[in-house]
């Protein structure tokens, strides 16, 4: 079974093939650090026309009822730059949502590699009784975009008359809790997800010492 394609990620690559097919690259297999606080799996793998695509979701929660996705991809550029990139998936996202507003364009250069980085918050996406965040982040590395998103769906919110979204969903702390989520992750992609970056795994704790054998 397969997971309910993002709309973020259909705008992107619905722009891609508008692009015009360059020949085609090997895709790059970048590794990625997890963020912590879940153990994530991966629901879903493809690969092909130039396109690398890989989706997690938490343990524990549903492929078709999610609440958290991270989403990542590896692409032919074709000749987008990454606040290009992200500027058409703010303003696809904008004709399908009630409501749009987001955290403001946040370009970057690491490793001689360009990148931005931008969150968008969609208060209700069409007539479904939720709406989307999406802090994504897109790399352009020679000829290749890396782009990862992280994705939280929740129930229907507002963005009020100064632009601020309002994510309480009815639960007492709810707001505070998904604010400090969106946080971390932005912190997350901006300063650990980077192509080429060398992922060190956890150090193992050292094995208990070896008992004395008792004599006869």
């Amino acid at each position: 079974m397969s997971i309910c394609p993002l709309p973020a990620v259909a705008l992107a690559l619905g722009v891609l093939a508008s692009l015009p097919v360059s020949a085609e690259s090997p895709t790059l297999h970048w590794p990625l650090p997890m963020p912590a606080g879940h153990p994530w799996r991966i629901v879903d793998l493809r690969e092909g026309n130039g396109i690398r695509h890989e989706e997690y979701i938490p343990r524990g929660q549903g492929i078709e009822d999610y609440r958290d996705r991270i989403v990542v991809q590896r692409m032919a550029s074709q000749n987008l730059n990454p606040e290009t990139y992200l500027a058409h998936i703010s303003a696809g996202l904008r004709a399908h949502c009630s409501e749009l507003t987001t955290s403001g364009l946040f370009a970057s250069e690491r490793d001689g590699l360009p990148s931005a980085a931008l969150t968008v918050y969609c208060a209700r996406f069409a007539s479904r009784n939720y709406g989307y965040v999406v802090a994504q982040k897109a790399v352009l590395d020679g000829e290749h975009l890396f782009v990862v998103e992280r994705e939280w769906r929740l129930p229907a919110f507002s963005i009020d008359a100064t632009g601020l979204p309002q994510l309480d969903s009815g639960t007492t702390g709810d707001e505070e809790n998904v604010g400090k989520e969106i946080r971390l992750a932005v912190r997350w992609l901006v300063e650990q997800v980077q192509p080429g970056a060398e992922v060190v795994a956890p150090a193992l704790p050292p094995p208990p010492p070896l008992r004395p054998k008792r004599r006869p």
